[in-house]
């Protein structure tokens, strides 16, 4: 059995986090890209707070659940503004 010093489990776990955050943030600039709405078929622009996805053109909300942008028209919701 290997016993690790508590400065090298904090490093794995530091290095590890910064692996996922980058790969996540790939994965959605890559997303981005690519994804366009489901009802019109125009650009969509990333909203943070809360996370989702706001159609350019007909302002359906998509919902980001768990990093997966839900491109369900049904599910959606609509701004005014």
């Amino acid at each position: 059995m290997a016993i690790r010093s508590p400065i090298f489990s904090a490093y794995l776990s530091t290095s590890a986090s910064k692996i996922l955050a980058y790969n996540a943030l790939m994965l959605s600039k890559g997303l981005l890209e690519i994804l366009v709405c489901p009802a019109c078929k125009q650009a969509l622009e990333y909203r943070q707070n809360p996370e989702s996805l706001k159609c350019t053109q007909c302002h359906r909300v998509y919902a980001v659940k768990d990093d997966i942008p839900i491109m369900l028209i049904d599910e959606a919701t609509i701004e005014t503004a």
